[in-house]
């Protein structure tokens, strides 16, 4: 079954890039726009990506109520170098506070944030088709062992060393992974397919981000991290 990437509004192109030849599609990386998570948000960072004064740019822009594309997938933009064989997707998201502390995974719990996730995980899922990328969340390690999937702007910073950026901070991965996997699930069932609802997050949802949040904290040490992973296993998937 042939899949076409996803052509949602485009608002580019983009001032900064490295033209054309992105292939192959080997990751897809996220990020977040240190911008509040509003509708509308991602028409306002495409158009600081179009402007002069823009010091990156990236393929795709998520608000809680739609995708815009501000560069081609064959254009290399510039959003977690390196950049070549990526595609980088926004979403609108504050990240840190003004201190640069990262802000609690509690924010990916209100409305306008579960509607983005939603909105993200149905691109990615797309996406993930369109260019046959993993649908698996890789770690720095991971991708500096060549592993190809999903992944944050951290994981690139840290498996690389060529940019020192860490959005997007406490971020629900794995609850983000089952979404994109349930939404690959129904698109590979054909079109008569129903794809997930948006939906709140559930009591075992918010458990399950909330011992992620602990678990990639700088303080944990090796032995806790393993019991947290185990707590994470034996929960519910639903």
């Amino acid at each position: 079954m042939n899949f076409k990437a996803p052509a949602p509004t485009y608002l580019g192109p983009p001032s900064k890039h490295s033209g054309v030849g992105n292939k192959p599609i080997k990751r897809i990386v996220l990020h977040g726009t240190v911008s509040p998570c509003v509708p509308g948000g991602a028409r306002n960072i495409a158009r600081y990506f179009r402007s002069d004064a823009a010091g990156g740019s990236a393929h795709y822009v998520v608000d809680p109520g739609e995708v815009v594309q501000v560069g081609y997938d064959s254009v290399v933009c510039w959003h977690a170098p390196p950049n070549p064989g990526s595609l980088g997707v926004e979403m609108c998201d504050p990240v840190g506070d003004r201190h640069g502390k990262p802000l609690p995974m509690k924010r990916w719990w209100d409305e306008n944030h579960t509607k983005m996730l939603h909105l993200t995980a149905d691109l990615v899922a797309d996406l993930c088709l369109a260019y046959d990328v993993p649908v698996r969340m890789v770690n720095a390690r991971q991708l500096a062992r060549g592993m190809d999937g999903i992944c944050e702007h951290a994981d690139v910073s840290q498996a690389f060393k060529q940019s020192t950026h860490w959005d997007l901070g406490n971020f629900p991965r794995r609850r983000f992974l089952r979404l994109v996997k349930r939404m690959v699930k129904a698109k590979l069932e054909g079109p008569g397919k129903q794809l997930p609802a948006p939906r709140n997050p559930t009591r075992v949802d918010k458990a399950r981000d909330l011992l992620e949040q602990v678990l990639r904290g700088p303080r944990n040490g090796a032995l806790r991290k393993k019991k947290i992973r185990a707590g994470l296993d034996v929960l519910p998937k639903h």
